[in-house]
């Protein structure tokens, strides 16, 4: 059974039993008993009678968990609880909605005090996203009417749109894989079957009005859910996450609620990624859609190579539909996307050189209608690839592997440019059976393809670099942006047509000497 979140399934509820909404003394001011809810490290620290977490992994022995569940027992508010020879006040002095919903609903061992009480046996583990919460903008001054919700998808992001969103959004989204053990965001290179991660998003409200249960005054319920994808541009099989929120740790619900978010105010939302759990899914999915993977099977296909993942994030009022898995934050901006990975190589092996690496990606059609719509201009709905690379050229040249049917079916002569078909090298392990490879030869260039409908296009990104040539630090990246054409219209009612960009990934290079990882990694030392 997956241990519990500290932050996310326990802290959150901590903060709206009876104490944080704002304007009472716990979410307006610090406590006379210095016991802050308002922050998550003060909340698990000292206070004016001692650590309210106590010396052991023995609940009986936490002052926090005595007086939750002296309440739980049936004493009164303020009844006295020793622990360790200090009487605590047995809280929360009013039973209200929030200890309702944690507490005397669900069912042992999912009440809060009994998941609590299992935190604190497993070893009071702390996964506050210290680093995330880092990245939270300041207040928003100017808001909107009513409450807007909004994912960020860029840092101060004030959910305007366009506002200050790039285009290759997925690079720079608030989204950020935790170490559960630390709370400390990380970036690897590749993901093992056994990894586990948090995955944590920033999200807003720029309305003037708060939302959510718990607000105060109460809202309209706010929920988040989180999807991860097979590596793509745009849309592929996808699968949801659980949400940290959920009592019972081993549900697989995926709807996190925010128990609270004011106007012009942000929080945090949170999933657990199980990476084998999750390419269990993906192979599921990806099996279920058929797409050609050129004769290899789903699970060969996605553990071929070092596996990355695209992550979405939504968020809605309760009242609202979900945004579609296929939107990006300019159609909606209750949307965010994170498809950005690091590729580090080590300069101290010289053996083989030149080497090559491909990393396998998935295209399928964001704005899915407009393939219906192309008896109205044949052009709608078409999609437009593009490659931008800023690794020098002495140091690695960029390849694109698709299956040899795909290719015949999809692609057309006169929709490539700035590539040129090449044989592949009889030393490659190529990512596909039968494939077709082309080099990109020109920083103008562009692959054309018709609309996907419901299906999805696999092909494969690879980079043959030398090892002699490259020199420790950045290298430079790698970006695949995928744009599909839509009609815009003017106050004159005629349309044009134009390619808006709907979804991409950006590959970061890096060099490193083992004896510098850390410097370059931010995660590990290796020796």
């Amino acid at each position: 059974m997956p241990s519990p979140s500290y932050f996310f399934t326990l802290f959150k509820k901590f903060q709206v039993i009876d104490h944080v909404p704002d304007g009472t003394v716990h979410g307006a001011a610090a406590p006379t008993g210095s016991y802050d809810l308002r922050t998550p490290n003060t909340a698990i620290g000292a206070s004016s009678r001692g650590n309210v977490l106590g010396a052991t992994n023995t609940p009986a022995d936490s002052p926090l968990w005595a007086i939750l569940n002296s309440r739980a027992m049936g004493n009164g508010p303020f009844t006295p609880v020793n622990v360790g020879g200090v009487n605590w006040p047995t809280m929360p002095t009013s039973l209200g909605l929030a200890w309702n919903d944690f507490q005397a609903t669900p069912m042992s061992p999912n009440k809060l005090v009994d998941v609590f009480g299992r935190w604190i046996t497993e070893g009071k583990v702390n996964d506050t996203p210290t680093n995330v919460l880092g990245t939270v903008p300041p207040p928003i001054t100017a808001l909107d009417a009513g409450v807007q919700l909004f994912v960020c998808s860029v840092a101060g992001d004030n959910g305007v749109r366009p506002g200050t969103v790039p285009s290759d959004f997925w690079a720079h989204s608030l989204i950020f894989l935790v170490d559960p053990n630390t709370g400390l965001t990380v970036t690897p290179t590749q993901l093992s079957s056994s990894g586990n991660f948090n995955l944590v998003a920033v999200v807003g409200n720029r309305g003037n009005t708060g939302a959510g249960r718990f607000n105060s005054p109460a809202g309209v319920r706010v929920e988040a859910a989180a999807w991860v994808l097979v590596w793509n541009t745009g849309s592929s099989p996808a699968v949801q996450l659980p949400a940290l929120s959920n009592l019972d740790t081993n549900s697989t619900n995926g709807v996190y609620e925010v128990n609270a978010i004011g106007a012009g105010r942000y929080e945090v939302v949170g999933f657990r990624l199980q990476v084998q759990t999750v390419f269990d899914g993906l192979v599921r999915a990806i099996s279920e859609s058929g797409v050609d993977l050129g004769g290899f099977p789903p699970e060969i296909w996605l553990h071929g190579e070092a596996a990355h993942l695209c992550a979405k994030v939504l968020i809605r009022q309760e009242t609202e539909s979900w945004p579609l898995i296929g939107d990006t934050p300019f159609t909606n901006r209750r949307l965010g996307q994170k498809n950005l990975v690091p590729f580090s190589i080590d300069v101290t092996v010289t053996d083989p050189d030149p080497d090559i690496v491909w990393r396998n990606f998935m295209a399928g059609d964001v704005i899915r209608f407009m393939a219906h719509l192309a008896r109205f201009d044949p052009e709608w709905g078409q999609n437009r690839f593009q490659i931008r690379n800023t690794l020098p050229a002495e140091v690695a040249r960029v390849l694109l592997a698709i299956p040899a049917r795909s290719f015949k079916r999809w692609f057309r002569d006169k929709g490539i440019e700035g590539f040129k078909r090449i044989e592949p090298s009889a030393k490659w392990k190529l990512p596909f059976g039968e494939c077709i490879v082309l080099e990109l030869v020109s920083d103008k260039n562009v692959i054309q393809i018709p609309a996907l409908g419901e299906e999805y296009l696999a092909m494969s990104l690879g980079i043959e670099y030398s090892r002699k040539r490259l020199r420790v630090g950045d290298v430079g990246n790698v970006t695949v942006a995928q744009a599909t054409a839509v009609p815009i219209v003017n106050d004159k009612k005629c349309y044009k047509t134009d390619y808006v960009t709907v979804g991409g990934f950006t590959m970061q290079f890096l060099a490193y000497n083992p004896k510098q990882w850390q410097k370059y990694s931010g995660t590990e030392t290796r020796k």
